[in-house]
Formats: structure tokens, sequence, C-alpha cells
């Protein structure tokens, strides 16, 4: 029998960038080894009956909780869903689909857990789901590029006028203070893009990024190597501990000769699990128009965690067979 799957829970606000992090982290462990889940087609009721109730779809009040839920459970269990689909452009519910089993995959000689990655706007809100997650991320980008990407969204895939997304954020915000960015506090990672100093709106991939690392996680060996391969280049990485988490910086200005040294130390200490990796699927947005170091060593820090605590899961019998 297959083993039980790793779960990652990620959250954040609506346009921070939640699906261009998983769907990278989704690419570098293999799609075919993954399997994605948002937690946004929960909702409860479509675009009309929402303005008619005048409710937003971040008030938990308007999703199926309790189905959510379940089916974390389920899929944490090796178990199959019947997946609802909302649809984004229509703002109606398409036909439900059909979630298989989340079995483990075949790795050489062995079988190794398949990873359930959840994202969405209430992903770890919920206490009953937050304790079947392995490991829970939450991207918390500035709030004014956040606005800026929601905006570029809705109107590119959405329909909508820029006038109206800004109406629907400000109509949104009592609801984002009080159900999505408290989930922060529950995460074991925080990404947070910024804008350094002298940054070009027109040149996003020079974006900064700042990754706490909650003392919470198992204690590996990433920081050390950081800090000893970087600590005469503040600038570019720069690595703090504080009493509750490591803050990593990346700068920018990273160069790609400077990125690729940093992807390699974390790839010699991913060893036999990065055999099937490829570097080119990360750090790509805006349907791969653009492309970030930061995010893309982001996304690589996320799964070198995720790899190792998987492995750990393994071997300590958390994550026992199905």
């Amino acid at each position: 029998m297959p083993h039980r799957p790793f779960m990652l829970g990620l959250a954040g606000d609506s346009g921070a960038g939640k699906t261009t992090i998983s769907t990278g982290i989704a690419r570098l462990m293999g799609q075919e080894r993954t399997t994605n889940i948002c937690v946004d087609d929960y909702h409860k009721y479509d675009r009309k009956q929402r303005a008619e109730r005048n409710i937003t779809p971040l008030n938990p009040a308007c999703n199926h909780m309790d189905i959510l839920e379940q089916h974390v459970r389920l899929l944490a269990m090796g178990e199959p869903i019947l997946k609802p689909i909302y649809n984004h452009s229509t703002g109606t519910f398409d036909p439900p689909v059909y979630v298989p089993p989340p079995r483990a995959v075949s790795d050489g000689n062995r079988m190794i857990p398949r990873v359930v990655v959840l994202e969405g706007l209430l992903t770890l809100f919920s206490p009953a789901m937050r304790e079947r997650y392995h490991l829970k991320v939450y991207v918390d980008p500035e709030e004014e590029l956040r606005r800026e990407w929601k905006i570029k969204r809705d109107v590119a895939k959405r329909g909508y006028t820029p006038e109206q997304v800004v109406a629907d954020i400000e109509r949104r915000m009592p609801d984002s203070q009080a159900y999505i960015w408290p989930q922060k506090e529950h995460a074991d990672i925080v990404v947070r893009f910024y804008r350094p100093l002298g940054y070009d709106p027109e040149r996003p991939g020079t974006l900064s990024v700042r990754i706490k690392l909650k003392h919470s996680l198992p204690r590996l060996d990433l920081t050390e190597v950081l800090h000893s391969a970087y600590e005469d280049e503040p600038t570019v990485l720069r690595l703090e501990t504080r009493k509750e988490a490591d803050i990593l910086d990346i700068s920018g200005g990273l160069s790609p000769e400077k990125a690729a040294v940093f992807e390699r130390l974390i790839w010699e200490q991913l060893g036999p699990h990065a055999e099937h990796f490829n570097p080119e699927l990360i750090g790509t947005f805006w349907d791969k128009g653009g492309h970030s170091y930061p995010l893309a060593l982001s996304q690589l820090i996320i799964a070198y965690y995720l790899v190792h605590m998987r492995e750990q899961a393994v071997q300590h019998g958390v994550l026992s067979y199905a």
C-alpha cells in the first residue's frame, strides 16, 4: 500500500501571488508527483448571490468550510474527493471534478509520498485544516504590490475594469484584516516581496523578497550554508537570526551568476531528491512572461524544506502506509 501524502498549505490575500508560488513548487516537484487543490473553489455562493447578500468570498461564512475540512482530512488519509469548481471568469460554478487518491509515486526502488498542495484565501484559517498540514506557508507582499498585482490579474483574466477592482479591494478590506491576514501567524514560512530603493515598476523581476523561517521548522542546515556563503555580501543576501525565526533577505539586484551559486547550494543539500527537478521551470510570473531570481529562490527554499520534512516524516513513521 502507498504512503499517505505530504500536505502543504499555502494561504494569502487575493492577488498576493499564491498561485505563482504554488505552481512553481509543483513544477519543481514534478506535476506527476503533485496534486494541486484550490480551496477558493469551495465558495458557498456565486458572484450574484454574494452581491445580493453583501458578503465577500474572504468571509468563512461565504464558504463551505465544513466540506473543505472534510476534503482536507480525506486527502491527508490518501482518499479521493469530488471537488467543486468555481469559475472566476463567469462568477458561477462548473461541474465538480474527481480528484483521485493522492497515492505515492515510484522513485527508483522505493515509493515516496505524493505532495498535495492546497492554496487559497482560507487555507490556514481552520484549526482542523492546519493540523493536517506538514508545512504551512503564507504569502504576504507589500500591500501596494498586492493591489497592483490584483488589478493587473483581474483586468486581464476576469473582465473587470481597474476602477471595479479598486472598489472591490476597498470593500473587502475589513474581511482581509479580520480573516485573511491573521493566518500569517500560523505559517512556518512567510514570503514577503517588497520594493527596494530605486525600484522600477517596469522591471518587476527586480523586486526583493524577505523570507521568514520560524524556528518551529526542523533545524536543517540551509541557514548555516547560506550564512557561510554570503556573510561577506550582506547587500545581496542577508541572513538574520531572531528570537522566533530566521529572516532571509534576497535582493532583487541579485545577478544571474550569484543566483546560480545560491541555487546550486540548495540543490546540493537536496541530494538525490533533486534529480528530477528542473530549474528552468521556476521563477516565472505573468504566465511565463517574466522572470525573477528572488521568486525562483523562494520557491526553491520552500521545496527544500518540503523535501527534507517529507523524508523525516517517512523515517519517523508520520507518513505511514495508508
